[in-house]
């Protein structure tokens, strides 16, 4: 990948499903710094500690799953309902406003054309501090995805044909 980047092929670098030892590992060998890490994080795995360190590299965090795999339990919380009344919004909504807030590069994905127009009707309100603190207690420690050894080892072996790109 820092060839390709060297090369112009790519703009950034990034990562996805990396732990902290994981991507301090690149960093300690890297010429060019990953730009942003995807991984999964949502009011039930907010990822805390990583964004914290993170943050301190200059690496952006992008939420995958960031709706919590659709999650009924999740995305019925009473505190996302009871926002959704207040700003008039769907709890869906709420969930990727607070994501924002956060600082979490969030790209929800839809095929439902009115789930795709709400995704970016998101920047007409704000949530308070109070909210989005109560948004933080919320935080379980669940994934929805796990990897195991077999699944990184596939990737590992995993290599892009940059040098076959124009």
């Amino acid at each position: 990948m820092e060839k390709a980047y060297k090369e112009g092929k790519v703009r950034a670098i990034g990562l996805s499903n990396f732990n902290m030892a994981q991507i301090q590992e690149i960093l300690d060998i890297c010429e060019i710094k990953p730009a942003i890490l995807q991984t999964e994080v949502h009011p039930y795995f907010q990822e805390n500690e990583l964004k914290a360190f993170l943050d301190k590299e200059g690496i952006a965090i992008q939420s995958w799953y960031p709706l919590g795999h659709g999650d009924k339990a999740l995305l019925e919380e009473p505190v996302f309902t009871a926002l959704g009344e207040k700003y008039g919004k769907s709890n869906a909504q709420i969930i990727l406003r607070w994501h924002i807030q956060a600082g979490n590069v969030v790209i929800p994905g839809s095929k439902n054309p009115e789930h795709i127009k709400d995704n970016f009707d998101l920047f007409n309100f704000a949530l308070t501090d109070e909210e989005m603190a109560e948004i933080a207690s919320l935080n379980k420690n669940v994934r929805y995805y796990t990897s195991t050894p077999e699944m990184l080892e596939n990737y590992v072996r995993m290599v892009p044909p940059v040098n076959e790109q124009k």
